[in-house]
């Protein structure tokens, strides 16, 4: 199963990754994508990885990749790889994978930059030597054995949050995927957010901002003045109102010594309240599913090429790939679990395997893992 999804990694993205090339070129754009998915898979820098995987065969050297991937313009690469992964998606949903809604989570993640400032990049929390970042959104199915990405765009220093969210949002309608709850960053707690979701008929669980109104609602609801969930509302600088319920749960590990704001979790929600009432007793676990997302970006980043380039092309191609080869990995184990006839609760190939195969498969054509 394991060489099935190297075979459909790779033929997935010689397909819709097209990369330049003339007529006498020594390494073909097959060739270079070989290259890539083996790079992605060990983890390696185009310098070191590609000088290895010479001394077992013949391959293109370091600037070569660089150089035909830097011809790409990031717009076109973006649009290829995100058809790449919707094949894959596409043979999940075949296979039932999407059969009914599911639990979805949107969040963010930061790639460091240390280049000079552009136009592409984000500036944040100081982090691993930087405060640059090339950032990219993601809207990840969280529910337990149904761990893959829809999609994926990049975000740019001025880009606005509930567009951001609703381009994701409609990219999961746009490939048949009904959302039965959205779980999302208490980054996105804003007006414009909770407004478009509330448009875009989404029902979501964030947590709240605990600013001074929030500390008194918990205040209030610890001496017994309010119940567990309570309509409250926000306002922006443009004086723009958000609606919604404010959900106040307690913290199993909070100690009698914390102060009382921290004895408590509080969400922001559009359920209503039949519906939260029902949530409240499993919030926590229901909101741990978001970190699903987590899981999903160190898996990632374990079939991540590295590189020390600012190029936001090579950045982007070596990005969109990890995931398209997490989203094959996920298909294999959903493959193998329809040929076992079990439900997949959780992943029976190791990623380490599929690895393996990759890794053999490149540096030995002819042998068989």
């Amino acid at each position: 199963m394991s060489r099935v999804a190297h075979n459909l990694a790779l033929s997935t993205q010689n397909e819709h990754l097209v990369i330049p090339s003339a007529s006498n070129v020594h390494f073909s754009g097959e060739q270079l994508n070989e290259s890539l998915l083996h790079l992605s898979a060990e983890e390696r820098y185009a310098e070191s990885g590609l000088e290895d995987l010479a001394c077992t065969r013949e391959a293109p050297s370091a600037d070569t990749l660089l150089y035909r991937l830097k011809r790409l313009r990031s717009e076109d690469v973006h649009g290829m790889l995100i058809q790449a992964n919707d094949r894959v998606l596409e043979e999940l949903r075949k296979r039932g994978f999407f059969r009914r809604p599911v639990v979805a989570a949107i969040d963010l993640t930061d790639d460091p930059y240390y280049g000079e400032y552009n136009n592409r990049v984000r500036r944040s929390r100081r982090e691993r030597g930087t405060n640059l970042f090339y950032t990219y959104a993601s809207l990840h199915v969280v529910d337990d054995g149904r761990r893959v990405t829809i999609s994926e765009i990049p975000v740019h220093q001025l880009d606005d949050h509930a567009l951001i969210v609703e381009r994701l949002i409609s990219a999961a309608k746009a490939r048949g995927i009904r959302i039965c709850t959205l779980l999302i960053d208490r980054g996105f707690y804003s007006v414009d957010v909770m407004n478009k979701l509330d448009e875009l008929g989404i029902r979501y669980l964030m947590p709240a901002i605990k600013n001074e109104r929030i500390k008194r609602a918990i205040e209030d609801h610890h001496n017994g003045l309010i119940p567990n969930m309570v309509k409250f509302s926000i306002r922006n600088a443009s004086e723009q109102q958000a609606s919604f319920g404010l959900m106040v749960y307690p913290r199993k590990e909070a100690k009698e010594t914390d102060p009382i704001h921290e004895r408590y979790i509080v969400f922001a929600t559009n359920m209503r309240y039949g519906q939260a009432f029902r949530l409240f007793p499993e919030i926590p676990d229901e909101y741990r599913k978001r970190w699903g997302i987590e899981t999903g970006y160190r898996m990632q980043n374990q079939i991540k090429a590295k590189t020390t380039s600012t190029n936001y092309t090579v950045r982007l191609v070596y990005q969109m790939l990890s995931v398209i080869v997490y989203s094959v990995w996920i298909l294999a184990n959903m493959m193998l679990a329809i040929v076992l006839r079990i439900e997949l609760r959780s992943p029976i190939i190791k990623l380490t395997q599929l690895k393996r195969v990759i890794r053999v498969r490149k540096e030995w054509p002819k042998r068989s893992p």
